[in-house]
C-alpha cells in the first residue's frame, strides 16, 4: 500500500492563522466596497490554503536539496608516495641519458637515451661493471654519504669516447646520474688546437728562412752579388711556399663554409681532364713521364655530372699532380673513367645522393712507390705526410688531399684510395651522373 504522509502540526498551525487573517480582511474590503462578504471570505481561505501548501512543498525541495549536498561524492584516493618517488617514466622524454643507482651502486632503472649511449643492458647491473672509472665510483658515494650534487665528471669509455657525469641525490638512498657524450667536442676541439699547431709549424720554417737571409744580406753578404743571387732565390722559393700554404687554407675554409650546400650546374669532366693534362704536361715532361687520359668513346658514355667546373678542376689538378711528383721518372700517370649504372654500386660508393641512377668513375694510378696500408686512413688529414721532408721539398703543403676530400663531399660523392708499396697508388673519384630529365639537379 501506498504510504500515508501526515501533515506535521506547525503546516497545520500555519494553515489556520493564514485562513482566519485572510478572512478578516476580505470581508472588510467586501464591507466597505458593498460586496458580499461571505464569498469574499471563502475566497480569502482558499488563497490561504494555497499559500500555505506552496510553502511547504518548497521547503521540503529545499531540504532535499540540502540533505543532497550533506554527502558529496567521494575524491579520488590520493596516489600513494611511494607510487609517485618509484615512477622514473617520465625521464624517459629527456634528451639525455639517465641512470637512477641506489646506494648499493646497483643500476634501478635507465631511460632509453642510457640504453642506446651505453649500447648495453644496464638494468639491475652494478654501476661498476657498466661504467669503470674509480673518479665516477667515489663521486656515486659522496652524493650518497650527504652532498646534493656533483657536476662535470669525466668518464672516459673504450679508447676513444669521453662521457661527462653529473650527479643529483633522490632522498636518502638514490643517485640520478646524467651522462653527455662529450667525444665529439674533445676530437673538435683536439683538431683545432693540431691545426693551430701545424700551420704555426709550416709557417715557422719559411719565416725563419726569410729572416736569416734578410740579416745575412744586409750584414756579411753585402756586397757579395753571387750571394745575393742564391740568397734571393731561396728567399723566393720561401716566399712561394707561404704563399701556396695561404692559398689551400684560404680554399679549404672556403670549401668547408659551402659543403653543405651541393652544387646545381652540370659539367663535363672530360674537359675539365682536358686542360689539367696541358696544364701539367710541362711537370711532367721535365721527369720524363707522361699523362694518358681516356678516350672521348668513355667521356661520351660516361656523360655529365653534377658539380662545380673550377672546384672539380681543383681536385684532378690536386691528384695528377700528387701523381706526377711520386711517380716514379719515365713511367706514366693513367687517368680512367667508367659509367657504373648497378644500384648496389652506387649505393656502395655514393651515400649521400639517394636520387642517383648512375654515377662515373675517374681514377688517377700512378707507378710510384705506393703507401702502407696503415698510413690511407688518415691520408685525407690536414697536414698529414707519410714522407713529411719529401713533401715539403717537392712544394706540398700538406692539404691538398683534404681539400680533395671536401669538394668531393660537398659533390656528394666518394673518394677512395688504393695502394701496393712498390707498386702505385689509385685514387679513385666517384660522382652522381646528371640525368637528361634533369632531376638530379632539381632535387639539388
Amino acid at each position: 500500500m501506498p504510504e500515508t504522509r501526515i501533515l506535521p502540526k506547525p503546516f497545520l498551525a500555519l494553515l489556520a492563522y493564514n485562513a482566519v487573517i485572510w478572512a478578516l480582511l476580505l470581508a472588510a474590503i467586501g464591507w466597505t466596497i458593498g460586496g458580499d462578504p461571505a464569498y469574499l471570505a471563502a475566497i480569502g481561505v482558499g488563497g490561504a490554503s494555497l499559500t500555505a501548501w506552496t510553502g511547504w512543498l518548497a521547503g521540503q525541495a529545499t531540504g532535499a536539496e540540502g540533505a543532497g549536498a550533506a554527502t558529496p561524492a567521494p575524491l579520488p584516493a590520493p596516489v600513494p608516495v611511494v607510487e609517485a618517488v618509484n615512477s622514473y617514466a617520465v625521464l624517459d622524454a629527456v634528451p639525455a641519458a639517465i641512470l637512477v643507482v641506489d646506494h648499493q651502486r646497483d643500476i634501478l632503472w635507465a631511460n632509453e637515451g642510457a640504453r642506446a649511449l651505453l649500447s648495453e643492458v644496464v638494468l639491475g647491473r652494478s654501476l661498476l661493471g657498466v661504467l669503470r672509472h674509480p673518479p665516477l665510483i667515489d663521486a656515486l658515494d659522496q652524493v650518497l654519504s650527504g652532498i646534493a650534487a656533483l657536476d662535470g665528471i669525466e668518464t672516459p669509455v673504450g679508447g676513444d669516447r669521453l662521457l661527462i657525469a653529473d650527479l643529483r641525490r633522490l632522498g636518502s638512498d638514490r643517485v640520478l646520474i646524467a651522462l653527455r657524450d662529450d667525444s665529439a667536442a674533445r676530437r673538435l676541439e683536439k683538431l683545432r688546437s693540431d691545426f693551430i699547431a701545424n700551420v704555426s709549424h709550416e709557417l715557422k720554417t719559411p719565416i725563419a728562412t726569410l729572416t736569416g737571409f734578410i740579416e745575412t744580406l744586409r750584414g756579411p753578404a753585402k756586397g757579395d752579388q753571387a750571394a745575393h743571387e742564391r740568397f734571393l732565390a731561396i728567399m723566393q722559393e720561401q716566399a712561394g711556399r707561404m704563399s701556396r700554404l695561404v692559398a689551400d687554407l684560404l680554399s679549404l675554409s672556403r670549401i668547408e663554409l659551402n659543403e653543405h650546400a651541393r652544387p646545381s650546374g652540370s659539367t663535363n669532366l672530360g674537359e675539365i681532364l682536358g686542360h689539367v693534362a696541358d696544364a701539367l704536361s710541362l711537370r711532367a715532361a721535365e721527369r720524363n713521364m707522361r699523362i694518358e687520359l681516356p678516350g672521348d668513346a668513355a667521356w661520351r658514355e660516361a656523360g655529365l655530372v653534377i658539380g662545380d667546373d673550377e672546384e672539380l678542376t681543383q681536385v684532378f689538378q690536386n691528384l695528377i699532380d700528387n701523381a706526377v711528383k711520386y711517380g716514379r721518372p719515365g713511367t706514366s700517370v693513367v687517368v680512367g673513367a667508367a659509367r657504373i649504372t648497378d644500384p648496389v654500386e652506387i649505393k656502395t660508393h655514393l651515400p649521400a645522393a639517394r636520387r642517383a641512377k648512375a654515377m662515373v668513375a675517374v681514377s688517377v694510378t700512378d707507378q710510384g712507390e705506393g703507401i702502407a696500408r696503415e698510413h690511407l686512413p688518415r691520408l685525407t688529414e690536414r697536414f698529414y705526410r707519410v714522407d713529411a721532408a719529401r713533401s715539403r721539398d717537392m712544394g706540398g703543403t700538406g692539404l691538398g688531399l683534404a681539400i680533395v676530400k671536401h669538394i668531393v663531399n660537398r659533390h656528394r660523392g666518394s673518394l677512395e684510395i688504393d695502394s701496393t708499396p712498390g707498386q702505385g697508388s689509385c685514387f679513385t673519384v666517384y660522382l652522381p651522373v646528371e640525368e637528361p630529365t634533369g632531376k638530379l639537379r632539381a632535387a639539388s
